[in-house]
C-alpha cells in the first residue's frame, strides 16, 4: 500500500505472466517428450524410468537458472523500494505482497520474516537504504523486469517438472516396478532423501 509522506515513481508495467507459465509448461512438456498438456498422473505410465531422469535434469536446470537470477531480481527489487519507490513492485515482480517483501528483507537483512522499516520519507528511505548497505542498481527497473521473467519461468518449469518426478517416482515404487527408493535414486543421479521425500508427496495426493 502506499505510504503517506512517500513520494512514488511511476508503476513498472508487469511482463505477461500468464503468457510465461504457458510458456514454461510447453517447455517442460517437450523436455519430457510429451506432447499434449495432461495431469502428470495421466501420463506419468509411460516410461516411469526414463520420465524420471528426464523431469530431474529440468529440475536441475531450473535450479541453476533460478541461482544465476534470483540474487538479482531481489537487489533490483531491494533498490526500487528504498532508492526510487515505485507502487505495485509485487506484481510487477510476479509476487504476492508478502513474497516481494519477503524477498526484499532477505537481501536486505538475511531473514525473509523480517519486517521492512516504517519510513515517512523518500529523504530517510534513501538514508537507511545506505545505512543497511542497500545497493545501488543501474537501470535497476529493466534489471528487474528481465530477472523476473527469467525467475518466474524457472520457478514454473521446476513446480511442474516436481510433479512428473514425484509420479514417476511413484509409478516405479508400484508393480510391476516396484523399486526400492534406493534403486531410484541410482538411477536418477539423486540423494535417496529427495526419492524419499517425492514419493510420500505422490501418495499423499493420490490419498494414500
Amino acid at each position: 500500500m502506499p505510504k503517506a509522506g512517500i513520494t512514488y515513481g511511476p508503476r513498472i508495467p508487469a511482463p505477461n505472466y500468464d503468457r510465461i507459465g504457458i510458456g514454461a509448461e510447453k517447455q517442460v512438456l517437450n523436455g519430457l517428450g510429451l506432447k499434449q498438456l495432461k495431469r502428470p498422473e495421466d501420463l506419468v505410465a509411460v516410461r516411469p524410468d526414463e520420465l524420471v531422469v528426464k523431469a530431474w535434469r529440468i529440475v536441475e536446470q531450473a535450479d541453476a537458472d533460478l541461482g544465476a537470477h534470483l540474487e538479482e531480481r531481489d537487489q533490483a527489487l531491494a533498490h526500487l523500494w528504498f532508492y526510487e519507490p515505485r507502487l505495485g513492485l509485487a506484481r510487477t515482480a510476479g509476487l504476492s505482497t508478502m513474497g516481494y517483501r519477503g524477498a526484499i528483507a532477505r537481501v536486505v537483512y538475511g531473514d525473509k520474516r523480517h519486517p521492512l522499516p516504517d519510513v515517512q520519507s523518500n529523504e530517510d528511505l534513501a538514508r537507511l537504504g545506505k545505512e543497511l548497505g542497500v545497493r545501488r542498481i543501474k537501470n535497476a527497473e529493466a534489471k528487474l523486469l528481465k530477472a523476473s521473467e527469467t525467475v518466474y519461468a524457472a520457478h514454473a518449469r521446476r513446480e511442474l517438472a516436481v510433479r512428473y518426478m514425484q509420479e514417476a517416482v511413484f509409478d516405479l515404487s508400484e508393480a510391476p516396478y516396484a523399486w526400492t527408493p534406493e534403486q531410484i535414486a541410482e538411477h536418477a543421479g539423486v540423494e535417496r532423501g529427495l526419492i524419499y521425500k517425492q514419493r510420500a508427496a505422490a501418495r499423499k495426493r493420490h490419498g494414500l
